[in-house]
């Protein structure tokens, strides 16, 4: 070991690491299936799968693909690492793979790992892992000619770990991940060297890592104990300051992200994308001391994401730099200049990496939010976005842009959870980021909405409906929204699209205390929505990403109890047919236990050339299955009949509400 160590700090610089590509890996059910005995095939492994790829470009060889592998499979060991891996044929009668022979192949620690070829080709074999292996998959061996001439040397492996053991040192500590990765990097040289050419460039190893699906599996009883301590800590914290524990005050600006990627590729979109992206940002002090005092600054991060149109969110807090440093927070007295780190890891593949945000020199800004405030209006602060793995050296692959006017959440506050809206690719790694989601879920449903805002039927009630509010964040959607284009009819899918006209106002932006801001008000607050058809029991304040509410459906005495979560926040300008609208709105979808499927928008737009002020509301559903026959059958008799009726009030009622709001006596006139 101490041999194989040394050759690995000498040579792991000649080795370049990246991801294979998004979603390459199938399902364990998908490997094929070997017949023989003692067969150890990726169902009886145990964590996360991996394919793997060490890939080699030899040139000035003078052998053929087929020459080549026939030398290799002379002698396996001339090209194995000797001192962590010695191939012993066990069963076969000639030197070379054939199949249905058997090796053990001898390596240090409580494993000597048996393997079966099953396939054979002039150019290739493979193996089967046997039972006492510490991986379950198979491995293959290639040869081809590459694209410019020369030849192309690949070892592809498709496993999981055999035992929990394994598994721990693989995935986990690491050790048994490196060690393979000597092993077949060494491997790839020495056939090079084999050849009688030379290697062209670096090895080339590519992974792809996909999560287990171990339906029932049960989260580890450590995660569900810090999780426990966490969530409760920390909703306690919440009850008594009826406020977040944590960055209880902040402002709010847009936020503008230019993204460039950077000089290698790590399949994340964000990383490797070359697009500008519009979101919005939140500022703020964690514990919110006294201004003269240094505080840990936040910067918390939404957007779209182009690739799928999901909400995505980042939260990054003043941090170190350095390789130590990057994993401590870090107490700042100024905004700019500073470094903002996501502390917490996540996962590329096989590898860990730290996201992190560095603010430039120009403009400083103490850590108040007074001259945060003043800052943003004097002119936009400016962040370049990097990225490192856990022990790596920073790179960049983007700029921040932020600008004002920034606006204060007192009263509503902006609320981020990344565990519900997670950035494409880019997984949550360890302990604490698996308790992160629910920990975040249980403050915000325990803290008010806001300090100057809650009122009575914003509350959660106590009781039985309280137990089922607060069950809802454990309940997942009870459909797939990727898989379907909202917009267009589906067999089995109604799309139902309904528009109320609102009384006008002068053209340009909204007048404040206008017909669109009032409509704005009555669409975040769900007074549209007829109480006598659907009506809101409960939720943690006003329309948030990734917040739950509870709806209760009446129809003729009978009640059902419908849980619903927000999806998405709409507001922008945007172009329709040439002319300009200005848009607020949001949509929520539905729950398992829910009577329906899908999704549905409510938006408040103005045309800015006219004044014209419009309700939309835009719906993509289907029935849901349920186990009740009477209520399956009622559904079926009356549902589609209940959806139009409620549509069609919510117009009607849009329009009543807003004209009384804009007609009610101790109304300010609106300043236009």
């Amino acid at each position: 070991m101490g041999i194989a160590g040394w050759r690995w700090l000498r040579r792991s610089r000649r080795v370049s690491r990246r991801r294979l590509r998004s979603g390459a890996l199938p399902e364990a059910a998908q490997f094929p299936r070997r017949g023989g005995s003692r067969m150890q095939g990726a169902r009886q492994g145990v964590g996360p799968g991996f394919q793997r790829r060490y890939i080699v470009r030899i040139t000035g060889s003078p052998l053929t693909p087929a020459q080549l592998m026939t030398r290799l499979a002379d002698d396996l060991n001339a090209a194995s690492p000797v001192e962590v891996a010695v191939f012993d044929k066990t069963a076969g009668g000639s030197r070379r793979p054939a199949v249905g022979d058997e090796y053990v192949v001898h390596m240090p620690g409580p494993w000597n790992c048996p393997v079966r070829v099953v396939e054979q080709t002039p150019v290739s074999f493979r193996f089967a892992t046997l039972r006492g292996h510490m991986e379950a998959g198979e491995i293959e061996f290639r040869v081809a000619e590459g694209r410019d001439g020369g030849l192309v040397f690949m070892i592809e492996s498709w496993a999981r770990s055999g035992d929990r053991l394994a598994e721990l040192l693989y995935s986990k500590v690491g050790i048994a991940k490196e060690m393979q990765l000597h092993m077949w990097s060494h491997f790839c040289m020495r056939v090079a060297e084999l050849s009688g050419g030379s290697m062209a460039g670096k090895i080339e190893v590519q992974t792809e890592r996909k999560e287990a699906a171990e339906p029932g599996r049960r989260r580890r009883p450590g995660a569900r104990a810090v999780e426990a301590v966490f969530a409760r800590g920390f909703a306690l914290a919440a009850k008594r300051l009826r406020n977040r524990p944590l960055h209880p005050k902040g402002l709010v600006v847009d936020a503008a992200l230019r993204l460039h990627g950077t000089s290698q590729r790590w399949g994340v979109p964000l990383l490797d994308d070359q697009t500008e992206l519009a979101g919005k940002a939140r500022l703020s002090r964690a514990v919110g001391l006294p201004p003269a005092l240094p505080d840990i600054l936040g910067l918390a991060l939404r957007w779209t994401q182009p690739d799928n149109g999901d909400t995505a969110e980042l939260l990054l807090a003043t941090t170190g730099r350095g390789i130590l440093g990057r994993r401590l927070l870090r107490p700042m007295r100024r905004w700019s200049p500073a470094f903002y780190g996501s502390l917490l890891a996540y996962r590329v593949g096989d590898r860990r990496v730290l996201l992190g945000a560095v603010a430039r020199e120009t403009p400083r800004a103490a850590a108040d939010l007074r001259a945060l405030a003043h800052a943003l209006h004097e002119g936009p602060l400016l962040f370049d976005l990097v990225v490192a793995t856990e022990y790596g050296q920073w790179e960049r692959f983007g700029e921040l842009r932020l600008t004002g006017p920034p606006l204060s959440d007192e009263r509503e506050p902006m609320r981020f959870n990344p565990a519900l809206h997670p950035i494409s690719e880019l997984h949550p790694a360890g302990l604490f980021q698996q308790v992160r989601g629910a920990t975040y879920a249980t403050v915000q449903r325990t803290a008010p909405p806001g300090r100057h805002s809650v009122r009575p039927r914003d509350r959660v009630p106590a009781g039985r409906m309280r137990r089922r509010y607060d069950e809802l964040h454990r309940l997942p959607l009870n459909f797939d929204p990727r898989r379907h284009d909202m917009n267009k009819s589906e067999k089995g899918w109604h799309v139902d699209d309904y528009r109320q006209q609102l009384p006008p106002e002068p053209p340009g932006p909204p007048v404040p205390g206008g017909s669109w801001e009032v409509a704005r008000r009555l669409v975040g607050d769900y007074e549209y929505a007829d109480p006598a058809i659907i009506r809101r029991i409960c939720r943690s304040g006003p329309p948030e990403p990734g917040r739950e509410m509870l709806l209760e459906g009446r129809f003729y005495g009978l009640r059902f109890h419908l849980g619903v979560r927000v999806g998405d926040i709409v507001d922008t300008t945007i172009e329709r047919n040439g002319r300009r609208v200005r848009v607020w709105g949001w949509n929520y979808q539905t729950l398992e236990g829910h009577l329906e499927r899908g999704q549905m928008n409510q938006e408040v737009r103005k045309w800015l050339d006219t004044g014209e002020v419009e309700f939309h509301i835009h719906v993509f559903s289907q029935g849901a299955s349920t186990a009740h026959p009477v209520v399956r059958l009622g559904f079926l008799l009356f549902g589609r009949y209940m959806q139009l009726k409620f549509y069609k009030r919510a117009c009607r009622r849009m329009k009543t509400l807003t004209a009384s709001a804009l007609t009610a006596p101790n109304r300010a006139p609106p300043r236009g």
